[in-house]
């Protein structure tokens, strides 16, 4: 049930995380930076793939395993941790700042979110799952942070001093607030 559980929870933040990074490629005109959006959306399809793969995997060992009740349920992850910020990029006024930090928040909250509960969980396949999850979302979360170094590089011609460019990042960059559950 943990495995079955745990699947569920990241193919929801899979399909989440994949709608996230669709429109923010849409709303950025920077050639740059939609390039980076869509290759974070074509990952978020691959691991979706890869994780419904594993689903189905489980339901032909247990064919009554949908018929089971929930094991282990978290409120803001069941409708995915991207579910609120694939909301914000909704607002007007978003540009490709603004994404990529909503974009790092997000990924810093997932990676959290599945390295904290991977880690406290006896070993078992929804352990894997979470663990492995962690490190997907946590090289999804460095290639952000460059990212958004270098547009703000980018945006001030280079000018910018260091201690501007890190105050910038840390910005960015900032513990993630707890996602509220999405309506």
């Amino acid at each position: 049930l943990f495995a079955r559980d745990a699947l569920r929870i990241a193919i929801a933040t899979e399909r989440s995380g994949r709608e996230f990074y669709g429109r923010a490629s849409k709303l950025t005109k920077n050639t740059r930076g939609r390039h980076v959006f869509e290759k974070l959306a074509e990952e978020e399809d691959d691991h979706l793939e890869r994780l419904e793969s594993r689903y189905r995997a489980l339901l032909q060992r247990d064919p009554h395993l949908e018929s089971y009740p929930t094991f282990l349920f978290f409120k803001g992850a069941a409708n995915g941790l991207f579910a609120e910020g694939a909301e914000l990029l909704r607002r007007p006024g978003v540009d490709e700042a603004e994404a990529l930090r909503i974009g790092i928040r997000c990924e810093r909250g997932s990676h959290r979110f599945f390295k904290r509960y991977g880690e406290k969980f006896e070993d078992s396949e929804g352990k894997q799952v979470f663990l492995e999850f962690a490190e997907e979302e946590r090289q999804h979360l460095e290639l952000l942070i460059r990212e958004y170094r270098a547009l703000i590089t980018r945006t001030h011609g280079g000018r910018k001093t260091a201690r501007a460019t890190a105050a910038a990042a840390r910005t960015a960059t900032r513990p993630a607030r707890k996602l509220r559950p999405a309506t």
